[in-house]
């Protein structure tokens, strides 16, 4: 029986501020991770040891945006301008604790599963966080991914990479995590075929949800879907669109069509801010034959965009304003 992903009702609290810690200071984002414990075709062979902690929390801390290095350098002209010592560093972050130190009066301290500095690249952030769940996923695991944090912490260069074409989505060193995840699957599914011979069926699905309203990606006239729930299918979106992709190509050439139909808008904080939740999808159906009798498994992975939670004056213009409302609701 097929064990439907529980979605998280509930993200991680976001790492705010300290009092009186400069602005332009590097961005905290978080990312979560969810592993479903009961494994769909009851195999244990592959699955990671430490399935037992199924849910993790990573911090990603980014550079100070070009923006910001501007606004650093008018302090160094005009210091009375920002009111803050330039210079200060507000963020340490230390990979052997894994933790993150936010410099203030008084300072504080927060741990996490896994934390990624300003330096780390985006592979470095795939093995950390993506390649386990990846890995859950091949052996018959629901999993999952959320990026949450303040618009312009870099939330969709996490996901996806700063993407100019379908192309750059698997040749791009800086592609984000959807890329890579799909790459590790196509690559594993492969040798699989080759060394069990078994069946694999990949598809694909791509959900926006923008002002309470869910919408069909790769069908942008699919709007208004309702969320059902099924005892053989669990919970699912009703006429969402799930293409069949046979390569890492045609995968790569659904994602790039629902990329460019996300709602994107300009805030004082990110010029291209996310202002939607979007949820792409990858299915994965083995179908194994032992002893003349075919078993089929479906394991789902999901990667999870959240829109940037902000503070509604953020927003450049009122439909910004009520569209970051619906997000945060």
């Amino acid at each position: 029986r097929q064990d439907p992903l529980a979605p998280a009702v509930s993200a991680p609290a976001a790492l705010a501020p300290a009092a009186g810690l400069a602005e332009g200071a590097p961005s905290v984002g978080l990312l979560r991770t969810n592993r479903s414990l009961q494994s769909l075709d009851g195999r244990q062979d592959g699955t990671p040891e430490d399935l037992g902690d199924s849910i993790r929390v990573y911090v990603r801390v980014r550079p100070p945006t070009e923006r910001e290095q501007q606004q650093q350098q008018l302090q160094s002209l005009q210091p009375h301008l920002l009111g803050y010592t330039l210079g200060q560093q507000v963020v340490a972050v230390d990979g052997v604790t894994s933790s993150v130190l936010l410099r203030g009066d008084p300072p504080r301290n927060f741990t996490f599963d896994g934390v990624l500095n300003p330096q780390a690249s985006q592979e470095e952030t795939f093995e950390l966080v993506g390649r386990a769940v990846g890995a859950s996923c091949l052996a018959g695991y629901n999993g999952s991914i959320y990026v949450y944090g303040q618009t312009g912490t870099g939330k969709t260069y996490t996901m996806s990479g700063p993407v100019a074409s379908a192309q750059s989505l698997q040749f791009d060193e800086r592609r984000g995590l959807i890329c890579r995840m799909l790459d590790h699957v196509f690559a594993e599914v492969a040798r699989r075929r080759a060394e069990d011979g078994d069946t694999y069926t990949l598809r694909c699905s791509f959900l926006e949800i923008y002002k309470e309203q869910i919408m069909d990606l790769l069908e942008p006239s699919s709007t208004g879907l309702q969320i059902r729930e099924d005892i053989n299918r669990g919970v699912y979106v009703e006429k969402l669109s799930e293409p069949t992709v046979s390569s890492l190509t045609e995968a790569f050439q659904v994602l790039w069509k629902g990329i460019q139909s996300r709602h994107i808008g300009a805030t004082h904080l990110n010029e291209r801010s996310s202002r939607s939740h979007s949820v792409f999808t990858l299915s994965v159906e083995r179908a194994q034959t032992a002893s003349g009798v075919t078993s089929t498994s479906v394991a789902r992975l999901s990667l999870v965009d959240l829109a940037g939670s902000e503070r509604q004056q953020t927003a450049t213009d009122g439909a910004l304003a009520a569209a970051a409302a619906a997000a945060a609701r």
